[in-house]
Formats: structure tokens, C-alpha cells, sequence
């Protein structure tokens, strides 16, 4: 529902746009960040150092006093609790608001000798401030008041949304109505309400998650196939001339996936693991065995650099095998989708360009999708229904744990490649405070010097004035004009395909020691010269991501290193940080993160618009979770519900990742 039904000043919707708000239904979903009681302690009760509130009439007007640059503190003195308090407020210089003779309600510390630091005040009478007040993270210059009057004019427009959970769960769950439950959890009268609120918001967010992914695994999800054929020696003698051996975890996902290729049961696979530790090996094997069986293979990659490489490590194997991607000569692409529809080619590396209408197989017997949740449900389901009964395998180096992969992915096999090939190092990752590369500098160019390269990342293309990050173009330029000695190369999503190949083969080739990019380096590029990254305003990205970064410069035997740049204040976000100093291992770092972010990285649904968890916590919900299992199973399976199954229907259909 759009947000100009509200009549939102300009400014409003400027702060609003800021927070990713976009429609009533994405304001009533901004939930409080925590709640804070306001209640009344009497003065001969105050303690040192207390947060105290109080109301007092003004007996002696605000003097301002300026001290350093720009800064200020303006003192004036007050009657309350039949005691003068001498009240200090800084930085707020309008020694015209705090005239003699005024009512004002003040928030602040007490520091004895009936002193006071006021860290905020109003002019509202403090008896209608009493209670339980939700706070908001919000921009500055947007106050929790002017965001809760947002609020009020949103909630009269629940009873236009759609219901979509079934009345029959909210009477034997005694379950809030969803309108109760938003305004309880907007405007609570006690902690009670807060804790029924939440009960049914988290159940309403639980389900409409798993009511969608069932639909997708159960549309992804052919049951029966006719076995592949196939001959295990020759894939036996292809293990044997690699230039390496085997870990135990690689053999044995392998192994049990070319069980599922040769049984009739339809593979619906999820390989994950950590960066670095094989997945490619174990997809090669599986599109080898498809070649054999005489039947087409589609591997999938996110990015054209990243199916070029994997089409490169194919060609090195007998079989026949074709790169398929949008930057092709128009007259290539066609033969390459006659060769598909005649039968003629087989195996074929590739990115989204497969799913394309034009695109025919005669006999697809398998498709494998890299780094899975960069694609969108119905693109996925788009090439499986290019062939029929296809074997399924998914690859994703953010692992997520085992505890919650039955609620995260249903029914799908999951395979985990835990052990790591031995030359592969640990990368060092150190944090660093501040938001300048000058700390670090020196290691940098004795990196250089030895011959290595390195990895610069920044989260934005360009230069936002009104938030603080340093983007890849200013960086850019300024690494070109101070380190002349040295070649510096630029990469973002926004250049062509053709620009982003080449800029990567340049990185190489090492015809470029320095390459500056976003996070389109996130997934894949393999250049083992590169050992050395830094990120600037690492806190802006997520720990799966940042680990996945680093694994870039962890492709070879040297010792890899990572350096977190960061100027954040905030200690939770510096405590993330740290813990990337610690940890190693991806899957520890994807529990993490999940605990803290919801799954929308592993599934690709934060980026898809797929439901994702706002308050539903892994951890602590997990007897709702598996009722949540249980009654999308029967949602399903009754197909009654109309308003879910709508919700299920759209949400499906919007479930597009754009890189």
C-alpha cells in the first residue's frame, strides 16, 4: 500500500526512504529496536549517576557558554520536588527556549549537589510520557515522536491488508489479531502486551516463511526419474589424474551424489561449504557422469567471470563442453542453442542467460547452480522445467549450520564439505579503527614488492554525501594518483560484462597490481597471486560476506591477509568485527550471522522479497519453528487458505536476485 495514502511531508519520506521503507506495510513492520520505562523516582530517592526524569518550572533562564570548536553547554536552573536543580544541557544553544516562568519535562543523569545532565527534554507534560515507549533506530534528524506519529496514521490501514494466516492457528494458538498484535507492538500498555505481540508476530513470520520455501522445494522437487547410466571407472580414473588429492569430505560428496544420479529417487542436493575447501571438484564430477550417461548438463554461475572459469576447468576434461553466456556473438549463441536442441552439444557453462526462452535442451538431465542463493526461485525453476524430472544440485560456500537447515530447507539433501585441502592457510584477518588506509599502507606496498596483489573493497560505487562510506571510484582515483609505481584497476556491477572480464583477466594476467572493487569480487574469481585485502566500512557488510571476501586471498599456499577498516562507534558492530578475528571457519561465522541477520543471505530472500525473519530468533524459537513446519505442511496439502495461498503465489513470483 503506497505511503502518500498517509500525507508525509517531503522531509518524512526522505528520512523514510532512507530506512528502506517503501509502503505502510514495510512502516508497520519497523519494529522497535527495545522499549524504555518511564516512571517517576521521588528526588530524596535519587542515587549518583541515576537516570532520572522529572517536571519542573524554569526559575532562572538558560546562559549559553561556548567552549572549543563548535561546541557549547547551556545552563539554567529549575524548581522541582521543592529543590532548585541546576540543569546543564550540551550542545543545544537556544538559551531562548528555557525562558523563566516555563513548564519543561527533563531526561537526564544526576550528578549529586542537585546537579543534572540533560541528555533530552520537551515541553509535553511528563505524566502523559509515563509508561512503557518503544525506541526506533532511525536516521539523525528523525526523532522517535515525529517517527511514532507515523505510526498512528499507518495502523487505521491494517484492516485494508490482507490477513493471510488462517483464523483456525490464531484460535488454538490464542493468537492476537494482526491488527492487535502491530499496535501492541507499537504502542504497548504493558509488558505483557509486548510478549503477546511478539508471540504472534514471530509465528505469523515463521509461517508465511515456511509455507513459501515448501512451495518452492516441492516445485523443484520431482520425485522419480529414470537412473543415469553411467561408467564409474572412467569416473574413477578422472579423480586419479588430478593434480591433487581428494579430501575426505570432497570423495564423499561425490560419492553420494553420483548415488543420487544413478538412483531413481530425483536428486534435490545442497552442497555447501567453506570458501576454498572444493565445491567445483565435486560439480565437475557429477557433470562428468551426466556426459557419460549421454544426457545435457547445465552448471550455472552468478557472473559471466566466474562461468568462465568454471567452463575453463571443464574444457580440461574429456567431454564436450560449452560456454553459454550473454556477451557472445549473436551468431555463436545460436549455434550453441541448435546444438542444445538437437542434442548434439551436452554439457554447458553459463549464467542467467540459460534461462532464457530461446534456450531448448533435447535432454536435460541435470543442472547445478553456484553460489545458489544469488538466483531468484523462479529463475532456478525456470531451467529445471527445461528438462523433466532434472537432477538438482545446489553449491553455496555460506554454509549454514545443521541445526536449522531442516527449517531453512525442508526436505532438500544436504551435503557439508567441512575439511579443507591442506595447503589452503587460514587467512589473517586484523581490524582495524578508523577509515583510512594509512595504518596499513607500508604492509600494502611490501606485499607489492614481493610480487603479490592485492584486493581493495568498498561498499559503494560512488560518493554519498549524506553517508560516510568511501566508494570505489574516489579510491580509485585516489590510489592512481598516489601510488604511480604501481597499476590500479577498477571494478563495480555498473560496467559492462565485457568491461568486468576484461578488468578481471588484466588482475590475471597480473597486468594490474591493485584492483579496487565492490563485492562483485564476493563470489568465485580465483587469482591465487592475490594475498593480500582491505575493506573499508567493513561494518556495513555482513560476516558471511566478509568471509567470503577473504577467501579470495586464500587461493594458494602463501599466507593470506585481511585488514577490516572500520570508523563505526557502534559496539556491537565493533564486536562483530572482532569476532572475524577469531573465527575462521565458515560455518561458526554463517551461525553467527544468522543469530543476527535472519537467513536472508543464505536463501537470496532478503534480496528476492521473499518473507525473511524481522523478530522470529533461530535460536530461541525453535518449538514455534517446527509447529510452523508442521501446519505449512497441512496449509499446503489442504490448498483452502486463499489469502496464504495468494501470498505464497505473489511472493514466488517477485523472487528475482538482480546482481
Amino acid at each position: 500500500m503506497e505511503l502518500n495514502k498517509l500525507k508525509i511531508t517531503a522531509r518524512r519520506l526522505g528520512y523514510l526512504e532512507k530506512m528502506g521503507i517503501d509502503s505502510i506495510e514495510s512502516l508497520l513492520t519497523t519494529y522497535p529496536s527495545r522499549y524504555q520505562t518511564i516512571e517517576v523516582v521521588p528526588f530524596s530517592q535519587w542515587e549518583l549517576n541515576q537516570s532520572v526524569c522529572f517536571e519542573g518550572l524554569i526559575c532562572q533562564s538558560g546562559r549559553v557558554f561556548r567552549f572549543g570548536r563548535n561546541r557549547s553547554f547551556t545552563k539554567f536552573t529549575v524548581l522541582s520536588w521543592n529543590e532548585e536543580l541546576e540543569i546543564t544541557l550540551y550542545n543545544r544553544p537556544w538559551a531562548s527556549q528555557f525562558s523563566s516562568g516555563k513548564t519543561i519535562t527533563l531526561f537526564g543523569v544526576y550528578k549529586g549537589q542537585n546537579k543534572v545532565v540533560v541528555s533530552s527534554y520537551n515541553f509535553h507534560p511528563l505524566q502523559e510520557q509515563l509508561g512503557i515507549s518503544p525506541v526506533y533506530s532511525l536516521p539523525k534528524g528523525l526523532r522517535q515522536k515525529e517517527f511514532q506519529d507515523l505510526l498512528k496514521k499507518a495502523l487505521p490501514y491494517v484492516d485494508e491488508l490482507e490477513d493471510i494466516t488462517p483464523e483456525r492457528y490464531r484460535k488454538a494458538y490464542r493468537l492476537l489479531s494482526h491488527r492487535q498484535a502491530l499496535t501492541w507492538i507499537h504502542f504497548p500498555q504493558s509488558e505483557k502486551a509486548i510478549q503477546l505481540a511478539l508471540r504472534t508476530l514471530k509465528y505469523e513470520e515463521f509461517l508465511a516463511f515456511q509455507c513459501v520455501m515448501q512451495t518452492t522445494c516441492h516445485q523443484e522437487m520431482a520425485t522419480q526419474k529414470n537412473p543415469k547410466i553411467f561408467d564409474q571407472k572412467q569416473i574413477d580414473a578422472w579423480v586419479e589424474s588430478l593434480p591433487y588429492t581428494l579430501t575426505i569430505d570432497q570423495q564423499s560428496a561425490i560419492d553420494v551424489a553420483l548415488e543420487d544420479m544413478h538412483s531413481s529417487k530425483t536428486m534435490f542436493r545442497l552442497v555447501q561449504g567453506d570458501v576454498g575447501c572444493g565445491k567445483t571438484v565435486v560439480a565437475q564430477a557429477c557433470l562428468y557422469a551426466c556426459f557419460l550417461s549421454g544426457q545435457q548438463a547445465a552448471f550455472l554461475a552468478p557472473t559471466e567471470i566466474l562461468a568462465r572459469q568454471h567452463y575453463e576447468k571443464c574444457k580440461a576434461m574429456d567431454m564436450d563442453v560449452h560456454l553459454y553466456v550473454s556477451s557472445l556473438p549473436g551468431k555463436e549463441k545460436e549455434a550453441i542453442r541448435d546444438g542444445m536442441k538437437s542434442g548434439e552439444m551436452q554439457v554447458f557453462v553459463g549464467t542467467h542467460a540459460l534461462f532464457q526462452e530461446a534456450v531448448e535442451f533435447q535432454n536435460l538431465g541435470l543442472v547445478i547452480a553456484d553460489e545458489q542463493q544469488r538466483f531468484g526461485v523462479r529463475q532456478r525453476r525456470s531451467l529445471l522445467e527445461k528438462g523433466e524430472n532434472v537432477d538438482f544440485m545446489m553449491m553455496s560456500a555460506t554454509p549454514i549450520p545443521r541445526t536449522y537447515a531442516h527449517f531453512i530447507y525442508g526436505d532438500m539433501d544436504i551435503t557439508n564439505i567441512k575439511t579443507m585441502p591442506p595447503q589452503r592457510k587460514p587467512v589473517e584477518t586484523h581490524y582495524v579503527p578508523g577509515s583510512s588506509m594509512k595504518p596499513v599502507l607500508k604492509d600494502v606496498l611490501d606485499v607489492l614488492e614481493q610480487g603479490h596483489q592485492c584486493y581493495v573493497v568498498c561498499a559503494a560505487i560512488d560518493d554519498n554525501p549524506e553517508m560516510s562510506i568511501r566508494s570505489v571510484r574516489s579510491i580509485y582515483e585516489g590510489m592512481k594518483k598516489t601510488l604511480t609505481d604501481w597499476k590500479v584497476g577498477l571494478l563495480h556491477g555498473q560496467l559492462t560484462s565485457e568491461e568486468k572480464e576484461a578488468t578481471m583477466q588484466k588482475f590475471a594476467r597480473h597486468e594490474l597490481d591493485i584492483l579496487v572493487s565492490t563485492t562483485v569480487i564476493e563470489v568465485g574469481i580465483d587469482v591465487p597471486n592475490a594475498t593480500f585485502m582491505v575493506i573499508y566500512d567493513a561494518h556495513r557488510f555482513g560476516l558471511s560476506t566478509l568471509h567470503q571476501l577473504r577467501g579470495r586471498v586464500a587461493r594458494s599456499k602463501e599466507q593470506g591477509v585481511c585488514i577490516l577498516l572500520s570508523d563505526t562507534k557502534d559496539p556491537q558492530a565493533i564486536e562483530r568485527l572482532k569476532k572475524m578475528e577469531e573465527v575462521k571457519d565458515g560455518f561458526t561465522i554463517s551461525d553467527y550471522d544468522l543469530q543476527i541477520r535472519g537467513p536472508g543471505d543464505f536463501l537470496g530472500v532478503r534480496q528476492s522479497g521473499l518473507p525473511n525473519f524481522i523478530l522470529g530468533d533461530l535460536q530461541k524459537d525453535k518449538a514455534m519453528m517446527e509447529v510452523c513446519v508442521k501446519d505449512a505442511k497441512e496449509i499446503l496439502a489442504r490448498q483452502e487458505d486463499k489469502a496464504m495461498l495468494q501470498f505464497i503465489q505473489a511472493s514466488i513470483a517477485k523472487a528475482e536476485y538482480f546482481d
